[in-house]
């Protein structure tokens, strides 16, 4: 299955980048997404439910980031397991920069194997399609919030300090003193600090905060998944790879 696609986000590349390298944001574009988490360098692992019709189930997903070009591009390697099927494949992610937006690049090539492998494809690429383009809008949102400007709350006139009372002559310093405060004056060697060790991170969605993928996939796909029951896992299972990826070195 192959897909490409190109959107137009208003807001300068660096605030884009910035954001799909926030593991915050991009656990709450993803739709299902209930966790999201930085396992290694740059190898991250997803959890997504869903629950369309009489499909319920949690799906895992797994994806590592090569060639990464801050801040235009960088190609993936993803994977997906459910026991409907395996889906592996590859995609790249490029932003390039036009009158102070951004526009969005995107190209994937997923294989598909067990029993989802009998689902039409261009009805899949038609309903990913429409998942990636709500996830985008998700994306716009998420960076609206992250570059509000702070409120700042008025603060209480401080209260005022009473007199400091008169303090005695100090006596003049003695040699030894002298010599004592010169030594302390030197500034000590600065120690070269450690490599930093990676840091695992996981985000956990609350639920009325993750995007829902019910209501857009059925608009697309009711009919067809009365007689073929495990197409939205495929949809998932390509945004897996296609938008877990997005995070990036951090």
């Amino acid at each position: 299955m192959k897909i490409t696609g190109r959107s137009t986000i208003d807001a300068p590349r660096e605030q884009v980048w910035a954001a799909l390298n926030d593991i915050e944001v991009l656990a709450r574009i993803v739709p299902g997404c209930e966790r999201l988490e930085q396992v290694g360098e740059n190898e991250f692992e997803g959890t997504v439910k869903i629950g369309i019709q009489s499909i319920k189930g949690t799906y895992n997903g797994k994806i590592r980031l090569v060639d990464i070009q801050p801040p235009q591009h960088y190609k993936l390697i993803a994977s997906g397991r459910s026991p409907s099927g395996v889906v592996d494949g590859a995609g790249t992610v490029d932003l390039e920069e036009l009158d102070g937006q951004t526009i969005l690049n995107y190209a994937g090539d997923a294989q598909i194997g067990g029993t989802l492998a009998s689902v039409g494809q261009r009805l899949i690429e038609g309903a990913s399609k429409q998942l990636i383009n709500q996830s985008i809008k998700a994306l716009v949102e998420q960076i609206k919030l992250r570059n509000q400007p702070p409120v700042i709350e008025a603060a209480e006139p401080a209260a005022p300090e009473p007199a400091a009372a008169l303090a005695e002559e100090p006596a003049a310093p003695t040699p030894t003193a002298i010599a004592a405060e010169a030594e302390q004056a030197q500034p000590p060697a600065t120690p070269t600090p450690p490599a930093a060790a990676f840091e695992r991170r996981a985000v956990v969605v609350p639920a009325h905060e993750q995007l829902k993928p019910e209501s857009i996939v059925r608009g697309v796909v009711e009919d067809t998944l009365r007689d073929q029951p495990w197409l939205p896992w495929v949809i998932i299972a390509f945004l897996i790879g296609f938008l877990l990826g997005r995070a990036g070195r951090r």
